[in-house]
């Protein structure tokens, strides 16, 4: 279960302590938290990557795929660059779980 970003702090936090890790054409931003049960996800998704419904459309294909794979707790904030849009929901799967997977590295190695 994905819940949403719903609290300024949070942005907040997500731009001071964040970390970013990119996918070509999608990035993330995220704060592992493991107090933050479920995840909670926010998007950012500009008017440069495309019309107001191809966007939702990529909005609900990610959060669709988020639904179904294994994140971390914490605060996650995705954003998506133009050819994101154009991409097939396999593809945009298979970004998302390539962000995860930097995600679990990232939590694995020291700091």
């Amino acid at each position: 279960m994905i819940d949403r970003v719903r609290e300024r702090d949070a942005f907040v936090r997500l731009r001071r302590d964040g970390v970013r890790v990119r996918t070509d054409p999608l990035w993330c931003s995220f704060v592992l938290d493991p107090d933050l049960v479920p995840p909670q996800v926010a998007f950012a998704i500009g008017r440069a990557v495309g019309s107001a419904v191809s966007r939702n459309r990529l909005r609900r294909r990610l959060r669709a795929v988020l639904a179904g794979c294994d994140v971390p707790p914490g605060l996650y904030l995705f954003g998506a660059r133009t050819p994101a849009c154009e991409q097939t929901f396999a593809d945009v799967e298979r970004t998302v779980e390539s962000l995860i997977s930097k995600v679990h590295r990232q939590q694995m190695s020291p700091r």
